[in-house]
């Protein structure tokens, strides 16, 4: 029987959508575990599986599965051991991801940059260094009133900075943990004091601060989630718009923001369907892009933002998107099954495959 794991920090992450996960992969014929990454090395493995009889998790000892679903999402405080366990699955145990993931916001950022189609709809970015933040950030905000500082890995939104420059104060803003924070320098080298300290911990890029509001000033993005159908087809899943507070600076759902229809924008229609049809080219351009210069991938989340002229920017793109944004799609939780099947009926695991995907549009 075929056999797919599922790959979490916590068994407490995603409990939704890992219990559809397991439901639609039993209909296939699979048989569907969750484990954690903090145990050693062996080809068996505990974790927990769904019984149909128990209504419930219960705990089980298995082999290695077929096939690994990851959703392990990294926000730089991996242990040793849980590195080692993950390299050990990916480099010598017999099975196979459904995808590699990518590495950080900055690596990122420059290989899309080369594009020239997707460079023009990216925002100014700079990755910070102890050493040479003082001078980066002066020169940015000569340029721009406001930044964005961005930790290079991370998620949901936690740990961002929105900088302020006042005419004798300078604002902070964070974003910890889903709570908006604030804090006042009176001067430059009192904020520069704070970064250099933040740098040690983590690593930044600092990025112009872009005017994506809409008409009642409220930080909006649409997401966009792309998945692997076959092992040759990307194909677009669906899209949502993510509306955070007024009083806020972010619209990660993790943050408070929330789903709203297009409609809810006020955004002119001429505008928004404009900015629609320029999210699906650079969509299906990212991931092109992405499938060529990293190691295979399974699914991508993209944010793309627009501003008040209609200009569309890409914000940020992901390989382990959330799925509370996009579920309308139909046979959502069973793609991943089906693209386990694809990858056995073409004998190839996504570690031999050619990097020759085609794309579907959604």
């Amino acid at each position: 029987m075929k056999s797919l794991g599922i790959l979490q920090y916590s068994l407490q992450h995603e409990k939704d959508y890992v219990f559809k996960l397991s439901e639609a992969g039993i209909a296939l014929g699979f048989d569907v575990y969750r484990f954690i990454p903090n145990q050693l090395s062996s080809h068996h493995l505990r974790g927990v599986t769904y019984s149909q009889i128990q209504k419930d998790w219960v705990e089980i000892d298995f082999p290695v599965p077929n096939f690994i679903y990851d959703r392990c999402f990294h926000n730089g405080n991996c242990t040793a051991k849980e590195t080692a366990f993950i390299k050990w699955l990916k480099t010598k145990a017999d099975t196979t991801f459904l995808g590699h993931g990518l590495p950080g916001k900055w690596e990122i950022h420059k290989h899309l940059k080369k594009n020239a189609l997707l460079n023009r709809h990216l925002p100014q970015s700079i990755k910070l260094q102890p050493h040479t933040c003082a001078k980066v950030l002066a020169d940015m905000l000569i340029e721009h009133d406001k930044l964005i500082l961005k930790p290079s890995i991370g998620s949901q939104g936690n740990g961002l900075m929105l900088i302020t420059k006042n005419l004798h104060k300078i604002g902070v803003q964070i974003n910890h943990n889903g709570h908006i924070l604030h804090h006042t320098y009176d001067n430059t080298g009192s904020l520069l004091k704070m970064i250099r300290s933040v740098l040690k911990e983590r690593d930044y890029i600092a990025q112009q601060w872009l005017s994506l509001l809409d008409q009642k000033d409220r930080p909006f993005d649409r997401r966009v989630v792309m998945k692997k159908t076959s092992y040759a087809t990307w194909e677009e899943i669906g899209r949502a718009t993510r509306v955070g507070n007024a009083e806020s600076f972010v619209s990660n759902l993790h943050s408070g923001g929330s789903i709203q229809t297009d409609q809810q924008l006020l955004i002119p229609e001429g505008v928004f369907h404009q900015a629609e049809q320029k999210i699906s080219r650079l969509s299906h351009c990212v991931a092109s892009l992405l499938e060529k210069d990293f190691p295979p991938l399974f699914e991508l989340g993209l944010d793309f933002g627009i501003d008040r002229t209609g200009k569309v920017w890409l914000l940020e793109a992901n390989s382990k998107p959330g799925h509370k944004a996009i579920r309308s799609h139909r046979n959502y939780d069973a793609i991943p099954f089906h693209y386990c099947q694809s990858l056995i009926s073409e004998k190839k695991g996504v570690n031999c495959y050619e990097h020759d995907s085609s794309i579907k549009k959604g």
